[in-house]
């Protein structure tokens, strides 16, 4: 199939084809996953509303989490689509197909044809990578941006010419979607390649100061205006807790061990982590062995080797973990993963015969621990473990299924000796399995969550009457989306009661718990409007209001 499609216009469609059918479905289907989602969508919509495109705000108030690219393109995606959740999305769907684009076109340069597209659907087919596409929050933008100024330096170090403001103007866009990282980290990479090679003169070059004020020009103007609109407020408390705090401390209680994102990169990589533990041997192994011939092929696993482990490092130094943090590897391990394959299908490599039966029975292995994980977090199983559980989960646990036939598809090719096939079942099986769970699966999770179906009990006038909404006890960021005004969130149950007895209509959210701690002290006027449970807290929530039945 990729030896007929070896033009470059017919691999761009193969891929965009591919890209349509895992991103596109179901994208605005999910209501927004709090609390990151929730957050950004909601203050893209206050700067979309208010014109006010400088200071970020959420519930109408100064935010500091994050930079503004992403806020910037989510108000556009409103204004062409409506606020919405497809709308919030649509940023991250397209970046990630900036970043296949760019993927093949780096594979092509380092690898060539077969393993650049290889490596892409490998990529696309990544149950992480797929997921950053269908989130409304900066890491696609990011990972985008890394890719994009990696690539212009590797066209820089091979071809030279003006390649390197490519990269100033991508770092600078990835400090306007993330911050300071989309700076730091390309350039360790870069870096440490350098070092290992003995070329570090290269850093002398006069294009690398023409790069440097390109970054200046594109990232620098929003801070200095942000900074002078909030006197110093927002650079203050972004540098310093979103980034400084973050490495050297714990926040909102993301901490891991020290093998955190060894096991992110093998979830986030399935189901090609069945290959990662030889992918990385024989890269490791053949660099070390490299002698002359092959130069630029080596100098290239060199430079991938070198991205992993520069963002491996420095997070797993970080205190504060979440397994978003290393997307930007993502690329770099599918290059590798599709070097490994092309080189194992054309025998350049000899890999001892337990090897790829191994990494099928890895594949195998993952498909029983998805359907039974699905059947236990389902209630299905008569076993007394600990965790929450939601019911309806087990009827998704046919997705195992897929890595199990493509497992089996695979070894069935292994023996017939066509390698190929083994490679194509892989992709086929991670294909659909990522397919399934973005169209299928995610709705699933979904009904569980309690702020969308909340807010939609309440009157569809409630948007064009002076209401009041207010949360005590329970807080989503969502909830501000969905009620398109300010979530008012009393501090004690004093002023949540002095909430209440505000003559204007009053919506309010609260747990159950709570609510019945309050009842006897509420207005007796007061009237239950709708209750649903909460996915991340377990908690019966209710909404309660002073209005009376129409």
């Amino acid at each position: 199939m990729l030896s007929r499609l070896n033009r470059r216009a017919g691999h761009y469609a193969l891929l965009t084809l591919v890209w349509a059918g895992l991103f596109l479905p179901n994208l605005g289907g999910p209501s927004l996953w709090d609390i990151d989602e929730g957050n950004n969508a909601e203050c893209a919509h206050e700067m979309y509303e208010s014109g006010n495109f400088i200071v970020p705000t959420f519930n109408y108030k100064l935010r500091l989490d994050k930079p503004v690219l992403l806020y910037w393109l989510q108000a556009l995606a409103y204004r062409a689509c409506g606020s919405n959740e497809g709308a919030a999305r649509l940023p991250s769907a397209l970046a990630s197909l900036l970043a296949l684009w760019t993927t093949y076109e780096l594979g092509r340069r380092l690898f060539g044809v077969f393993v650049a597209v290889l490596a892409t659907l490998a990529l696309a087919s990544s149950v992480a990578f797929c997921a950053a596409g269908h989130f409304a929050n900066p890491d696609a933008l990011l990972n985008l941006c890394t890719l994009l100024s990696l690539w212009c330096f590797w066209n820089h170090y091979t071809c030279r010419g003006w390649w390197l403001l490519g990269a100033g103007a991508a770092c600078g866009l990835g400090v306007l979607a993330k911050g300071p990282v989309a700076l730091a980290l390309p350039a360790a990479t870069t870096f440490l390649f350098l070092l290992l090679r003995r070329e570090l003169r290269r850093y002398l070059e006069p294009r690398l100061m023409g790069a440097a004020l390109i970054f200046i020009l594109v990232a620098v103007p929003w801070y200095v205006w942000v900074g002078v609109e909030t006197k110093g407020e927002w650079l203050v408390g972004f540098f310093w807790k979103h980034n400084v705090q973050r490495a050297v401390g714990v926040l909102e209680n993301h901490w891991g061990p020290f093998y955190y994102y060894a096991l992110a990169l093998i979830v986030g990589s399935m189901p090609w982590s069945v290959f990662l533990a030889p992918t990385l041997w024989y890269a490791f192994r053949r660099e070390a062995l490299a002698e002359g011939g092959e130069r630029k092929t080596n100098a290239g696993k060199q430079f991938l080797l070198c991205w992993v482990a520069v963002w491996l490092v420095f997070f797993t130094a970080a205190r504060t973990k979440l397994p978003n943090y290393i997307l930007p590897i993502y690329p770099a391990m599918a290059l590798l993963t599709a070097s490994f394959l092309d080189d194992w299908r054309r025998g350049r490599i000899v890999v001892p015969t337990w090897l790829m039966p191994t990494s099928l029975t890895c594949l195998a292995v993952a498909g029983v621990g998805v359907g039974v994980g699905l059947l236990l977090a389902g209630d299905a199983l008569p076993l007394a473990l600990p965790g929450r559980r939601l019911p309806g989960l087990e009827r998704g646990a046919w997705l195992g299924c897929v890595f199990l036939v493509g497992a089996a598809a695979g070894a069935l090719c292994l023996r017939r000796g066509w390698r190929v096939g083994l490679i194509r079942s892989v992709a086929m099986s991670g294909i659909v399995f990522t397919a399934a769970l973005a169209f299928w699966a995610v709705d699933l999770v979904d009904h569980f969550k309690a702020p969308r179906p909340l807010i939609q009990a309440m009157p569809r006038d409630q948007l064009f009457r002076e209401v009041r909404v207010g949360a005590f006890g329970y807080f989503q960021p969502s909830l501000v989306f969905y009620s398109q005004r300010e979530v008012h969130c009393p501090d004690n149950t004093v002023a949540a009661l002095q909430f209440l007895r505000t003559p204007l209509p009053v919506y309010l959210f609260v747990g159950e718990e709570t609510w019945k701690q309050m009842r006897t002290l509420a207005p007796p006027s007061f009237r239950l409007v709708a209750r649903h449970a909460d996915l991340y807290n377990g908690r019966e929530i209710l909404l309660v209001t002073n209005e009376p039945i129409n």
